[in-house]
């Protein structure tokens, strides 16, 4: 029998297989070889169709998915918060780590300057996505790979810092979660100035490590500060064991009271933060619920989990397919607002009652 005479014996695996991953490509050997696939009846053509429908999806499953996690440190009460909830997303996708998920996680040890390095190893390990929470973290990874999508999370404003065209179409390989935090600093410097009648001077220590990465954040601040009529006190400290003695500067600057923000999350320090603010004596509001409950008087912003949730289903759709290019960045859907009861006797401060009746939990 001719070459071109012979029936080519396939399982119905190889079949679809060929048909799913590349039936263009498929035609094309098939003819250049001269070979012919011999299908008997319609019927036959139709279980065919119905067999590589069944098995594709099947397919997809078989093969590991690698996302590239960058975080600040590899522990802490932030970093569990995190990485709680992004694998809870990606779970709800169907992805899981020991599965059919491999989770590459690189943390910078505190160091900004580290991000890049990790990036290009994860690049150089070829991940499939990068789950790069925030601005330093995204920056690395863009410059890390030409083409790899990166899922954000707690960017204030990706608009702002060229990640993306618009929040309804990023039009880039970027997207996933903003925090808007622009709107949630006014709010949350409005609720100090509710609960500290003639609150005039507000305190803010920032992490100096951080002060190119989060100008954002800290110009947002100011802007908020301004726009309530509130005097912005900023102190820049380099280490952690420097935290205290940032807090004596804003005492001896006549501050009334402290607001912190994520660049506290670098080195894990909500505990600190809070309990420094309660020795000297000053009410403090907080973006993280984690600081309320280590001590801080309030904190008000968005679910961190559920963020990170989100951010786990973004990276879930875009391993099946999806492209960041036109799947709209969400802005936060929950919000919690946390009152420390125990911190305000201590500090001798009475909550008003419109505040609290809006808490979400009071911290007796």
């Amino acid at each position: 029998m001719r070459p071109a005479d012979e029936v080519i014996q396939m399982t119905r695996r190889d079949v679809c297989r060929a048909l799913v991953v590349h039936p263009l490509v498929y035609a094309v050997t098939v003819a250049a070889q001269g070979h012919r696939v011999r299908v008997r009846s319609m019927k036959s053509l139709l279980a065919l169709v119905l067999a590589c429908a069944l098995w594709a999806p099947a397919a997809a499953q078989d093969r590991i998915a690698r996302v590239g996690y960058l975080s600040w440190q590899d522990a802490g009460a932030y970093y569990e918060t995190t990485l709680t909830g992004f694998t809870e997303g990606l779970r709800d996708e169907g992805y899981v780590e020991g599965k059919n998920l491999e989770l590459l996680k690189r943390s910078a040890s505190n160091d900004p300057d580290r991000f890049k390095p990790i990036a290009r190893e994860l690049a150089a390990a070829k991940v499939d996505v990068f789950f790069a929470p925030a601005t330093p973290m995204a920056t690395a990874a863009w410059y890390a790979a030409k083409n790899t999508p990166i899922v954000i999370a707690t960017i204030m404003d990706p608009i702002e810092l060229d990640f993306v065209k618009s929040l309804a179409r990023p039009g880039t390989r970027v997207t996933g979660v903003t925090t808007m935090n622009d709107e949630l600093t006014t709010k949350r410097l409005q609720l100090l100035m509710e609960t500290v009648p003639g609150l005039k001077r507000v305190g803010v220590v920032v992490d100096e490590a951080m002060r190119t990465a989060c100008t954002q954040e800290v110009d947002h601040t100011r802007e908020a500060a301004k726009k309530l009529g509130l005097t912005l006190v900023m102190v820049h400290v380099a280490r952690p064991e420097e935290l205290e003695a940032g807090f004596r500067q804003l005492v001896d600057a006549k501050v009334q009271a402290v607001t912190g923000t994520l660049l506290s999350t670098r080195n894990g320090l909500e505990r600190e933060y809070a309990q420094a603010a309660l020795k000297y004596k000053l009410p403090s509001m907080h973006e993280l619920e984690i600081s309320a409950q280590e001590g801080a008087l309030m904190s008000y912003g968005p679910d961190f989990r559920d963020i990170f949730r989100h951010a786990g289903h973004y990276v879930g759709r875009i391993l099946k397919g999806g492209q960041p290019a036109v799947m709209p960045i969400e802005q936060p859907r929950q919000f919690r607002l946390v009152v420390n009861l125990q911190t305000a006797r201590a500090l001798g401060i009475t909550i008003p009652q419109s505040v609290l009746v809006r808490a979400d939990e009071v911290i007796q």
